[in-house]
């Protein structure tokens, strides 16, 4: 049997095998189909939004960007099916993946072997990951954080962030005050928030 194409090998595979697995769109490949047929300023971003975000409205609000840029890109975006690109609409089952970097990682430990006999190739994949593994363990030793560095200054920036708030509790009536500054009463029922803009704490 001969397939055209990625989404047909995937219906076939899937219709033989259901439990195996799920098929799902890259969003870089969303996006650059996107680009290709329509070009307007901002729409890229609206799309990554679009793609990457688990919050209702703001899911909603980027569905309404994209259609007040470019309605005909709207339109097309419609006609792919939301479970197959967004994470708001795939139910969980990417854990939180929107692009295939992951698996073009694994390709790429195992390019220049898809072409060599099955013995070769197994041990051409073992000595590249041992490899990788080799190079990098001295990485690895001498990380002494939780995190890699660079999600761990993100978290400390975060933890410093959040020092500067402050939630008292009367009741229904929670008050929230900002850098000693800004306070505002936020009742239960309603859970609105409004705080004076801050700056964004900055990443290495």
């Amino acid at each position: 049997m001969v397939l055209e194409g990625i989404i047909a090998a995937m219906k076939v595979m899937l219709q033989k095998y259901p439990s195996y697995g799920l098929h799902r769109f890259c969003l870089e490949h969303i996006k650059a189909n996107l680009l290709t047929n329509f070009r307007r300023k901002g729409l890229k971003e609206a799309c990554q939004i679009l793609g990457t975000e688990l919050n209702q409205t703001k899911y909603w609000n980027a569905w309404g960007r994209i259609n007040e840029l470019n309605p005909e890109a709207a339109a097309y975006l419609q006609q792919i099916d939301p479970t197959m690109w967004t994470l708001f609409e795939d139910g969980g089952h990417r854990w939180g993946l929107s692009t295939t970097n992951m698996s073009e990682s694994y390709n790429n430990v195992l390019k220049g072997a898809r072409h060599l006999p099955i013995r070769a190739m197994v041990e051409s994949t073992l000595e590249k990951c041992a490899y990788i593994f080799r190079r990098d363990r001295p990485k690895i030793n001498a990380c002494n954080t939780p995190l890699p560095p660079h999600p761990m200054a993100i978290y400390m920036a975060n933890m410093l962030d959040s020092t500067r708030q402050t939630v008292t509790s009367w009741g229904d009536c929670f008050v929230v005050v900002v850098c000693g500054v800004s306070t505002t009463a936020v009742w239960s029922e309603g859970l609105k928030v409004k705080l004076k803009s801050k700056p964004a704490p900055s990443y290495p």
